[in-house]
């Protein structure tokens, strides 16, 4: 004769069955969660050094292009000849534009157009001739830093070549002041805002500060305090990173 299963046994077999998959289920789940937590921690420290590698090329192509070009101004291709005398600074140079952007105004004799490209008009030695080249910078209201560019033989013939481009992104504020040599020995002696200069002859240089923000919601949403050259600003608190930039560059033909 064939013995019976006791009941009792099937029971507890079945309940030790699933209280093993109720454990299996939950540290499944233990280890969801836990794979879950690190994918995500390693998303944001992609996205926050992604959106930091942003932020220090955006400044360091700001500096370099602000750089040279404020080096180039007031260049004159034959300084003996005062038909090529011009201003280093222009009279739209601004302080306080609005309340995030100050407006920085150069000029400069150039044989390259606002593109960089040579000039097709040649001199007499058929070479690229030099023309007055402006460059403006200011901020817009999606917080861009543009660029106008204005290109001709004479100060009356300029053609605008480029119309207040936004070439920086992301730029919550840009402050420039300027170096006045006011007893003429060479030295700077006071920083002055645009237009405060007692002589535009007499600045030799300009200093330029620039906070630039990513692009998108990475740290926490508080609010940055910034000593930004001569001022105090309090950046948006608005989850994105925020990077001060300063730098200064001397004007070239006055600074030797």
């Amino acid at each position: 004769m064939q013995a019976k299963v006791q009941p009792v046994t099937l029971n507890r077999q079945r309940g030790l069955l699933l209280a093993e998959l109720l454990l299996a289920a939950l540290i499944s789940t233990f280890l969801i969660i836990g794979l879950v937590q690190i994918v995500t921690a390693a998303r944001s420290s992609f996205r926050l050094q992604e959106n930091e590698a942003e932020v220090q090329e955006n400044g360091r192509h700001a500096v370099s292009v602000l750089s040279a070009l404020i080096r180039q101004s007031g260049f004159s291709p034959e300084p003996w000849n005062e038909s090529f005398d011009s201003p280093s600074l222009l009279a739209e140079t601004q302080d306080r534009l609005s309340s995030r952007s100050d407006r920085l105004a150069i000029r400069s004799w150039s044989n390259l157009n606002c593109f960089d490209n040579r000039n097709p008009a040649e001199d007499g030695a058929g070479e690229p001739a030099f023309y007055i080249r402006e460059s403006v910078f200011d901020l817009n209201d999606r917080r861009d830093l543009t660029h106008t560019c204005r290109y001709g033989p004479t100060a009356t013939e300029l053609v605008t070549q480029i119309r207040r481009e936004g070439f920086i992104r992301n730029v919550e504020f840009f402050q420039a002041i300027y170096g006045e040599d006011s007893d003429r020995d060479g030295n700077i002696d006071r920083w002055v805002r645009g237009g405060e200069w007692l002589d535009e002859g007499r600045v030799l240089g300009v200093r330029l500060g620039l906070i630039l923000g990513s692009t998108e919601v990475v740290t926490e949403q508080i609010a940055q305090k910034f000593s930004i050259l001569d001022l105090e600003y309090s950046s948006s608190a608005d989850g994105k990173l925020h990077r001060l930039f300063e730098f200064a560059s001397a004007i070239r033909r006055r600074s030797g």
